[in-house]
């Protein structure tokens, strides 16, 4: 370890008050002119527990500055207008996203503006020596649900490889595991996401005091990565055989979550324990660096790029405002419409134990068909909305075809299917889901098989991408403002029926007319 010499940091350069009050008068403009979008994040960090440091991001970085704060004190901050580039593109990235309604692209481009406002007010010298605590606002942006479904689907796998090497008979069904003491479930909370991220945190800060060569950097980061995803499976495969031998004594319930914060909070004091071995230099060095005051400073454009940045930033929340969509009335029935003649309408069990009731609560109309040609049985269900608007989207993440109650989401994909004259792509989002009933017997597995696609600005597609594109197209060309999820479903008992309920779906896409001109 080493520690800094601070000898050839020289006398002070100028007041901060000047370019610290230029920067806050930024971030109130920022924060005003894109209130729903930090609300948004903000309601993120507070209910989803995935995301809760969020709110440590923004006083660690400014922390991190604060260490160096005799080197900032000597620095000659100055405004640099070429921040106004970067300014504009994350502007542009959050109009994107407040366009195509995509909440990641809104929450990176008000942090990425965030960013960019430190240099513009502050200078590039002083961004380039704090990059890092720059950059660090970047975990503000709730990211990494996309990893979920691998994570359930990889602690799934390995636990079952594991028990099967402890020498117990495993059922597996999609994300169910049948042990003879018990079935469990690898459910979202069960992926690791939390501690994954939790730990890359923690991860990139120790590295940030301890490390200045890249490659400890590099081997560090990726041990933070890759020993939070192992230890979440052993605490899964730990889990399970702790309640088998224990005939469900222990790690049910409340164990279950406290011996795995336990569990995690060890892995990860263990891991920074390692690191520290390997450290640089001693973790309380805030390793300043020396400062040349012969370096020319541009002094002028303080005004200029206070009103610069100010039109930037203002510009696309009121581009979007008057780009807004007007609510289109919806028919008073609609999947009567998409259903195909020939085909009857069966009722539907609201109390059977192996009903199905998609939860698409931000819709503004959903209704759904039990339907019968004689010889196959599918649901057909569709949702829209007038237009899309925030919390009210047809990608909403709270949208979900299994209710996690009766059917739980074992697997999602896609499946290729034969979609006649409706228009619909022949790939479609598949939604594998489980259903079960747990007797003295055994369990007994149900299936179902849930092919989707989006319309959205005039298009149908089963790409999340391709939607937003579409829906981005429409709202810039005055194009269509209705979305709507299309969706038919076939239930089946056994994993060799599957081919029966893609034959059920298709016969139902066979004898339908084109969705768009029924959905019109």
């Amino acid at each position: 370890m080493t520690t800094t010499d601070y000898s050839e940091l020289s006398a002070p350069g100028q007041t901060l008050t000047g370019p610290l009050m230029r920067l806050a008068i930024m971030v109130v403009v920022l924060c005003v002119a894109q209130y729903e979008t930090l609300a948004s994040m903000v309601d993120i960090w507070w209910h989803t527990t995935t995301y809760n440091h969020g709110f440590l991001v923004a006083p660690v970085s400014a922390y991190l500055v604060w260490r160096r704060r005799e080197e900032v004190a000597k620095l000659m901050l100055a405004p640099a207008l070429g921040a106004l580039v970067p300014l504009a593109g994350f502007a542009t990235i959050w109009f994107a996203g407040e366009i195509a309604g995509v909440n990641l692209l809104r929450h990176a481009g008000f942090v990425g503006a965030l960013m960019a406002l430190v240099p513009l007010c502050l200078g590039w010298d002083f961004a380039r020596r704090f990059r890092f605590p720059i950059l660090f606002l970047a975990f503000m942006v709730p990211f990494g649900d996309f990893a979920i479904p691998a994570l359930q689907e990889l602690t799934a796998d390995v636990s079952v490889w594991l028990l099967q090497l402890s020498g117990l008979s495993v059922y597996r069904e999609g994300l169910m595991i049948e042990l003879s003491s018990g079935l469990w479930e690898v459910a979202e909370a069960c992926a690791g996401i939390r501690f994954l991220i939790a730990n890359i945190f923690v991860a990139f800060v120790f590295a940030y005091l301890s490390y200045d060569k890249w490659w400890k950097w590099v081997l560090f980061l990726t041990l933070a990565v890759a020993i939070p995803v192992f230890a979440n499976c052993l605490r899964a495969y730990g889990i399970m055989m702790l309640a088998h031998m224990t005939d469900n004594a222990l790690a049910v319930g409340v164990d279950h979550l406290v011996y795995g914060w336990v569990f995690f909070s060890l892995v990860m004091l263990l891991m920074l324990w390692v690191g520290g071995r390997f450290a640089d230099r001693v973790i309380d060095d805030p390793a300043m660096q020396p400062v040349d005051h012969n370096a020319p400073v541009q002094r002028q454009g303080a005004f200029a790029a206070l009103i610069a940045g100010s039109l930037i930033l203002t510009g696309g929340p009121a581009v979007a405002a008057l780009t807004d969509p007007v609510a289109e009335p919806l028919p008073q029935e609609i999947v009567t419409r998409v259903a195909p003649k020939g085909w009857r309408v069966l009722p539907v069990d609201a109390e059977a134990i192996d009903r199905w009731v998609p939860r698409f609560d931000t819709a503004d109309k959903a209704e759904r068909l039990h339907l019968t040609d004689g010889r196959h049985t599918v649901d057909l269900f569709v949702a829209a909305w007038t237009h899309e608007r925030e919390g009210a989207e047809a990608l909403h993440w709270s949208n979900r075809f299994d209710d996690d109650e009766v059917w739980k989401r074992a697997q999602l994909g896609s499946v290729t299917l034969k979609t006649g004259e409706t228009g619909l792509p022949v790939t479609a989002r598949r939604d594998a889901l489980t259903h079960y009933v747990m007797a003295e017997m055994g369990t007994t597995f149900s299936s179902r098989l849930v092919a989707s696609w989006v319309l959205s600005g005039g298009e149908l597609t089963a790409d999340p991408k391709t939607a937003k594109l579409a829906q981005l197209r429409a709202r810039l060309t005055g194009g269509a403002a209705t979305t709507a999820v299309i969706a038919v479903s076939a239930q089946y008992d056994r994993p060799e029926d599957r081919a029966q309920a893609v034959a059920s779906i298709e016969a139902l896409l066979a004898d339908m007319g084109p969705v768009t001109g029924m959905l019109d």
